[in-house]
């Protein structure tokens, strides 16, 4: 288990340009490699503002689509069981149960530092003693399930009782393309297969493929704001209401006269 991230996840910028990049890494913000070289969900960014998260690939992803968080497409699968000891206040380590039917795979399988970038939840059961912290590293639990030791960003402030905790995976580990529930992660502005590290554009311009039931978003007045819906692409909407659900993407940047829609140059407004 590490007690310190094990890859570098502070916040990345070009600074001054041309910058020599080469190998596998020459692309930036635009290489797809199977090499990881930072934490999941690691923020990037440009000089003009656009925002870029490090990720990784569970499944053909395509430019200009929306990328979803696969980590929990069963809520069965969450890492819910329990911390089988107390926390003092001030601790930073703790030991977790991962039960057989737990984790990504839902086998009780979860590798070595596999919950770096996640977030483990305690005390939620009252309204004084909730407390949240980002994991950086863990034991590995082998499959039918065990134990595995935690070490949190910053130590817990309040003492903890062993008893019930949630634990749902990183979100930028396991994305995939195709979902009517799962989140809209960011937006890869190369295609990519299966067991991809890259950066998808979580704010600023960005295209996005227009599709679903609209084709030419912006083609009707007051008609600026796009939303994801399930295949990753967008559609344009003049409203959104609570019943439909769908996630906004930002607005198009581009204006146009009506009825001719526009090129879907869309302010991301995802994440910053």
């Amino acid at each position: 288990m590490s007690s310190i991230f094990t890859l570098p996840h502070r916040p990345l910028d070009w600074g001054a340009s041309p910058q020599d990049k080469t190998g596998d890494n020459m692309y930036g913000y635009y290489t797809a490699e199977t090499t990881q070289r930072y934490i999941y969900g690691t923020r990037g960014i440009t000089w003009d503002g656009r925002v870029f998260k490090y990720a990784h690939s569970l499944d053909t992803l395509y430019a200009g689509y929306g990328a979803r968080n696969g980590a929990s497409a069963d809520v069965s699968t969450l890492i819910n069981s329990n911390t089988t000891i107390a926390i003092v206040a001030g601790d930073r380590t703790t030991t977790v149960t991962v039960a057989a039917t737990e984790g990504y795979a839902a086998d009780g399988v979860v590798a070595k530092d596999e919950l770096a970038g996640a977030f483990m939840v305690i005390g939620h059961g009252g309204a004084t003693t909730t407390e949240t912290r980002m994991i950086i590293g863990n034991d590995a639990v082998a499959s039918g399930g065990g134990t595995t030791i935690v070490t949190a960003e910053w130590p817990w402030a309040i003492a903890h009782a062993a008893g019930f905790m949630e634990l749902p995976l990183n979100p930028y580990r396991y994305l995939i393309k195709t979902s009517e529930v799962a989140s809209v992660m960011g937006v890869p502005n190369i295609s990519t297969t299966t067991g991809y590290n890259i950066w998808i554009q979580t704010w600023g311009p960005c295209w996005c493929v227009p599709g679903g039931n609209d084709t030419t978003p912006g083609d009707s007045a007051n008609d600026r704001t796009v939303v994801f819906v399930g295949d990753g692409s967008v559609n344009g909407v003049t409203s959104i209401t609570l019943e439909n659900g769908y996630q906004v993407a930002g607005f198009i940047i581009d204006a146009t006269e009506i009825g001719t829609g526009c090129m879907p140059l869309v302010m991301l407004q995802i994440s910053v």
